[in-house]
């Protein structure tokens, strides 16, 4: 069961995996929700988007706005300073990371992976895209895939192809997903793991 705690001045849901113990390291699960990322949202992204047996190892920390800030507008210094705080809690490994966002949460998560990209490993928007980031070598070991509705608006499948050439030739692995049955918010029946499957397949 998710649990609120604080990390730093970010309220976060976080989820321990089963058996958890500081005498082991475990990886981390960013999950930033779309929106105005509020505890509504949040509940609805970690029921939705964020509940995947790929990562049932896995710390989850699904953080709130709780600062009027959203997640895709954070500076550098906020976004080190939000990871900084997860290590310091809790037992965590310094790479193999996973980081998937929806929407606004989407745009944020290329933000998140350039402040450390070695860190993470599999990246996955539901949808959302690169803007200022400049990708980069370090990015190279990185698994990405870009999921979107086909009923969704247009500019959103625009920034996946964008977001898609810009690292194409750069990550170890990418793929876009047009879900033909989906609109912008993916519909709580269908399988997530769908999605974070294309993340194993070359695994």
């Amino acid at each position: 069961m998710f649990k609120k705690i604080e990390l730093n001045d970010v309220e976060a849901m976080v989820l321990l995996p089963e058996n958890y113990s500081n005498d082991n390291s475990y990886p981390v699960f960013i999950g930033l929700s779309g929106g105005d990322q509020t505890p509504e949202t949040i509940q609805f992204s970690i029921e939705n988007y964020f509940n995947s047996a790929y990562f049932k190892d896995y710390i989850h920390i699904v953080p709130i706005n709780s600062n009027n800030l959203n997640f895709k507008d954070y500076a550098v210094t906020e976004i080190s300073t939000f990871i900084s705080s997860i290590g310091s809690i809790f037992s965590v490994t310094n790479s193999n990371w996973a980081i998937a966002g929806v929407s606004n949460g989407g745009k944020a998560t290329y933000n998140f992976v350039a402040q450390n990209p070695q860190l993470y490993t599999y990246v996955a928007t539901f949808p959302g895209g690169i803007f200022d980031t400049i990708p980069n070598a370090n990015w190279s070991h990185l698994k990405v895939v870009l999921a979107n509705g086909k009923k969704d608006g247009y500019s959103w499948l625009q920034e996946s192809k964008g977001t898609f050439e810009k690292l194409n030739n750069i990550v170890s692995s990418i793929e876009i997903m047009v879900i033909s049955s989906q609109k912008h918010i993916i519909s709580q029946d269908y399988d997530i793991d769908q999605i974070y499957s294309k993340l194993f397949q070359n695994n």
